[in-house]
């Protein structure tokens, strides 16, 4: 009966050890709470600061890049025009010569003068040889993507990237955000686990507190890692 009796204080004993470094334990587990949430919370903040800033130059790239389509657009626009004024002019000097070809020798003096002269302004009419096709024909979008390759080289001008980028920042955002409600509840199951009189109660808190700070803890590591 004796022996009973004194196999059961060392356990009672264990019992109350664990419960006071339990209950020590506490405010350390609330400290490092804070001080994840405070990271986490700080974390999202630059990660939101990071991707306006990336959206920011994704719109500057939009700006630009608009800019010198109007640009590319607006030469493009002018060498057609003076491609079509010189042909038409060489064409007019064209019949002029067969005309001449067909009148007296006065009349032909007369006509091939004015052709000359058409076939001069034709050639004053400057063309980028980048906008004319091997066969001589006018080749538009040849110019069009030269041009375009030539001005991505000095300026960029694509904002695909940036708006990836400041996608996913907002998404690790939002995630850190998350996860900072995350220890907030830690820290009220750790709160309920120092204050309740329940002995079963304050366990139950204790280990959800610090479940679910540990699964916090890990999951911050991971976002930051993304």
């Amino acid at each position: 009966m004796a022996d009973g009796s004194a196999g059961t204080i060392p356990q009672g004993l264990g019992g109350d050890a664990w419960a006071a470094r339990r209950r020590a334990l506490i405010p350390v587990l609330i400290a490092l709470t804070s001080v994840l949430g405070a990271l986490g919370a700080w974390r999202a903040s630059a990660a939101s600061g990071a991707a306006a800033g990336a959206e920011r130059r994704a719109f500057s790239n939009t700006v630009d890049a608009e800019q010198m389509r109007t640009i590319i657009e607006s030469g493009l626009g002018r060498i057609e025009l003076s491609y079509a004024r010189a042909v038409a002019l060489y064409v007019s000097a064209g019949v002029l010569r067969d005309e001449a070809a067909a009148a007296d020798s006065g009349q032909a003096a007369r006509l091939l003068i004015l052709a000359a002269a058409q076939e001069a302004e034709a050639a004053s009419y400057w063309i980028d040889a980048g906008a004319v096709g091997p066969d001589g024909s006018l080749d538009l979008e040849a110019k069009r993507q030269a041009d375009w390759t030539s001005a991505a080289y000095t300026q960029d001008l694509d904002p695909a990237p940036e708006m990836a980028q400041a996608a996913a920042l907002r998404s690790k955002s939002q995630r850190l955000v998350g996860l900072t409600a995350f220890f907030i509840a830690a820290a009220l199951f750790l709160t309920l686990a120092e204050v309740t009189r329940s002995t079963r109660a304050g366990i139950l808190y204790w280990c959800g507190g610090a479940s679910v700070l540990l699964v916090s803890a890990a999951l911050l590591v991971v976002v930051e890692a993304l």
